[in-house]
């Protein structure tokens, strides 16, 4: 164990110590506060809080004639270094023209703001309404093409989705008024218990013309009356073609029944044949 004169002793070391180091650390301290300005003047650390020389830009208004510009830091930029009457306190650098910079955070950072760009008509398919600037990426609903065809309802090609006329109708050939239909020849071809089909030969008056020609056949039940069936067949024949034509009728049963033929030429009706209680299936 220590004697209290060993005891004594180291303790009086300690305090001799301690008032070395503080003297030390004052020594320092004053030293540091002396290199400060100097420090931050030439960019190596910056020991200054903000809103003292850090980030201060100097303006035309803050400038006497042929005078130099003390900073809220104490630090001082000459005159003579100033070409455009705007300095920094804190590293004596131009301002510059961009970007945009926001305030320094209290880290001494800064934010670039960039703008939020996208399409921003509100009338575009894509339109954001977030969008600041326009970036030329709008988007339009197409305006649906315009067709062309023949709009004339009277006009064998009649096209009901035309929205223009391009002059394409086509028309039946005029007929001449001394023009028409005659059945050469017509009979019942086949009959299967409730399809009627019939055949027959239809001459045009006209020799030298090739016209359509529409033949409609009607079938009524001689018992009642009623109408039974009805069906037409459109062709095209001239003079005294020989040209046979079917056309079946359904819904014909086994009974009496009234048949007629009407043609169709150039717009003029005209009869064609009139068959009477004529026996079907018996």
């Amino acid at each position: 164990m220590l004697t209290q004169e060993e005891v004594d002793s180291v303790i009086d070391t300690i305090n001799d110590r301690a008032i070395e180091i503080r003297s030390l650390i004052v020594t320092i301290g004053s030293i540091i506060a002396l290199l400060m300005p100097a420090v931050e003047i030439v960019g190596l650390i910056d020991f200054t809080p903000y809103g003292e020389g850090d980030n201060e830009w100097i303006i035309d208004d803050d400038w006497e004639m042929e005078g130099d510009f003390t900073c809220g830091d104490g630090s001082v930029i000459e005159y003579s270094l100033v070409d455009d009457g705007y300095k920094n306190c804190r590293d004596g650098t131009d301002e510059p023209d961009e970007p945009i910079i926001s305030p320094p955070t209290n880290n001494n950072t800064t934010v670039i703001i960039e703008p939020l760009y996208g399409c921003t008509d509100s009338y575009a398919l894509n339109y954001n309404e977030t969008a600041e600037e326009d970036d030329g990426s709008c988007d339009y609903e197409e305006e649906p093409e315009e067709t062309y065809g023949c709009t004339d309802e009277m006009a064998n090609n009649y096209d009901p989705y035309a929205d223009y006329d391009d002059d394409s109708c086509e028309y039946d050939e005029p007929v001449e008024d001394n023009c028409g239909a005659i059945m050469y020849d017509a009979y019942i071809l086949d009959y299967n218990g409730t399809n009627l089909t019939i055949t027959w030969d239809a001459d045009i008056s006209c020799e030298e013309q090739t016209y359509n020609l529409t033949v409609v056949w009607t079938v009524y039940d001689n018992s009642t009356g009623n109408f039974t069936s009805q069906n037409e067949e459109t062709y095209e024949t001239q003079g005294s073609a020989w040209d046979y034509v079917n056309i079946t009728l359904a819904n014909v049963t086994q009974g009496v029944y009234d048949i007629h033929s009407t043609f169709i030429l150039g717009g003029k009706y005209t009869r064609g044949t009139d068959w009477y209680a004529i026996g079907v299936g018996q």
